[in-house]
C-alpha cells in the first residue's frame, strides 16, 4: 500500500478541522476530532470533509458536485471522465501536451532540484500533468473528487510502472493541506464563476508552503472573442473565460501577490520559434499564472524563455486582442 509513509502524513491534514493525521495500519485517523480515513482498492485515500459546501451561484456545477461529493466508491467499469486520450482527437491531444510541457517548463524555472520536493495537483482528472511530472518530483499527489477519473489515473500510472504517485479523493474547497505543499498545480478549473475561483484560490493559498509556488491557469476571453460573444456556436457551457484584467482582478481579491504571467498559445510547440515572431500578434489560449504563499512575501522574477511569453508584474491593462472543460473537476 502507498500510504504507509510517515513523510506522506506529515503534508496531509484533516478537511474538518485542519489537524495533523497519523497513519492507522491501512487508514489515516485525525489526531485531533478522531475521524477515519480510508484507502479505497488499496490505492485511493479518500479525505473528503464530513459535509460539502454550500451552493454557489452556476447551479448545474453546483448539483454536479454534490452528486459526486455523495457518491460512493463502486467501479462503473463503462464510465468514461473528462480528458480520456482516446476519445480525444488528434489537435486536443497535441494543444495538451504542449500545455504540459509548458507547464513543467515552469516548474523548472526557479532552479530548486524538483526531486527533492512534493508535487500536489489539484482536480488533477485523468492524469496529464501528474503522470507526465511525476518523474521529476520525489512524489506526486494526484488530487480529485471524480471516483471514474481517480480510477482511470491510477491504472495508467499502474501501466507506466509510476510508485511515487499517491491517489487522494479529495473536495477542493477543503482541502487536505496546510501549508504544506512545495508546488501545487490547478489547471482547466478556474471556469466556474468568480466565487467558486475565489474559494479555490483561496485553498491554494493556504495549502503551499511557505516557499511553496502554485501554477492556476484561466480560459483567455480573447483566444475566441466571436464565440464567446455568440457569434459562433458555443462551445464551452456555463463556464467562464477571463480578459487579463479579469483574472488578475480575481487574484488581488483573494490576496495573491508576486505574480509571474505565462501565456500559453496551444498552436505552437513551447520551444517553437515562431511563438517567439508572432506571440505579440495572437490572442494566448491560457493564461497561466505562478505565485507564492501570500506568508512568505516571495515575489518571482521573469526572464526570457523559448517557447512561451512571460510578465513578471501584475498589469491592471488588457491588450485588446483577439477546448474547454464543463465536467465537474
Amino acid at each position: 500500500m502507498r500510504f504507509s509513509t510517515e513523510e506522506i502524513a506529515s503534508r496531509l491534514c484533516c478537511p474538518d478541522d485542519q489537524r495533523s493525521l497519523r497513519s492507522k495500519d491501512a487508514s489515516f485517523e485525525c489526531r485531533h476530532c478522531g475521524r477515519i480515513y480510508r484507502a479505497w482498492e488499496g490505492e485511493i485515500l479518500e479525505l473528503l470533509p464530513s459535509k460539502p459546501v454550500g451552493s454557489l451561484s452556476n447551479p448545474k456545477y453546483t448539483a454536479d458536485y454534490h452528486l459526486e461529493f455523495h457518491r460512493t466508491f463502486e467501479a462503473r467499469e463503462d464510465a468514461i471522465p473528462w480528458g480520456v486520450r482516446e476519445a480525444q482527437s488528434s489537435a486536443w491531444r497535441l494543444h495538451r501536451e504542449r500545455q504540459v510541457r509548458t507547464v513543467l517548463s515552469m516548474l523548472r524555472r526557479d532552479g530548486v532540484p524538483l526531486q527533492d520536493g512534493i508535487l500536489c495537483d489539484v482536480s488533477a482528472g485523468v492524469g496529464d500533468y501528474t503522470l507526465s511530472c511525476a518523474r521529476h518530483f520525489r512524489w506526486v499527489l494526484h488530487c480529485d473528487l471524480s471516483v471514474d477519473a481517480l480510477r482511470y489515473a491510477l491504472a495508467r500510472s499502474r501501466r507506466m510502472g509510476l510508485r511515487n504517485i499517491f491517489f487522494l479523493r479529495v473536495d477542493y474547497f477543503a482541502l487536505p493541506f496546510r501549508c504544506s505543499i512545495d508546488r501545487l498545480l490547478c489547471l482547466d478549473t478556474l471556469i466556474r464563476g468568480q466565487d467558486h475561483e475565489k474559494a479555490l484560490l483561496n485553498q491554494i493559498e493556504r495549502a503551499i508552503a511557505s516557499e511553496g509556488r502554485a501554477i492556476v491557469d484561466f480560459h483567455h476571453w480573447w483566444h475566441n472573442p466571436l464565440r464567446r460573444l455568440g457569434l459562433l456556436p458555443q462551445n464551452f457551457g456555463n463556464n467562464r473565460s477571463y480578459t487579463r484584467t479579469g483574472a488578475e482582478g480575481l487574484l488581488r481579491e483573494c490576496g495573491v501577490e508576486g505574480w509571474r504571467l505565462v501565456r500559453f498559445y496551444q498552436e505552437f510547440a513551447p520551444e517553437s520559434r515562431s511563438l517567439k515572431r508572432l506571440s505579440w500578434l495572437l490572442p494566448a489560449t491560457r493564461l497561466l499564472y505562478e505565485f507564492g504563499s501570500a506568508a512568505s512575501g516571495h515575489t518571482s522574477r521573469a526572464s526570457a524563455e523559448t517557447g512561451f511569453s512571460t510578465t513578471s508584474q501584475p498589469n491592471p491593462s488588457d491588450a485588446a486582442r483577439g477546448a474547454a472543460k464543463s465536467c465537474y473537476p
